[in-house]
């Protein structure tokens, strides 16, 4: 059964604890951008799906994959990476509708 149809709670479990590369390596084409950035932060990724992601369209997943030591590529952001971007939190409990800096830039 593919992981990719799995819950996105239980992907995101998976992406952040897992040491298994073949697990990582599924996980990290999930259509869950929360995933996909769990994965770049797990640090048993290899250095093949770091350097997919570092291509992730999206800026939340590429930054994470770049800093990333396993990471051999690199991607210059022409743009200035926002507080999402930047954000530390864990993606298990990652609600960005919550978070104070994404509503304060909203009522500006």
């Amino acid at each position: 059964m593919s992981l990719l149809i799995r819950p996105l709670e239980e992907q995101l479990l998976l992406a952040k604890t897992t040491t298994d590369k073949s697990l990582l390596w599924e996980l990290h084409k999930s259509p869950y951008m929360n995933v996909r950035r769990a994965v770049a932060r797990n640090s048993n990724i290899d250095s093949d799906i770091a350097d997919n992601l570092i291509a992730d369209p999206v800026l939340n997943v590429s930054y994470m994959a770049k800093l990333s030591s396993k990471a051999t590529k690199d991607r210059e952001f022409r743009t200035t990476l926002t507080d999402c971007v930047l954000c530390e939190k864990s993606e298990l409990d990652l609600n960005c509708i919550e978070c104070e800096k994404f509503n304060n830039k909203m009522i500006q």
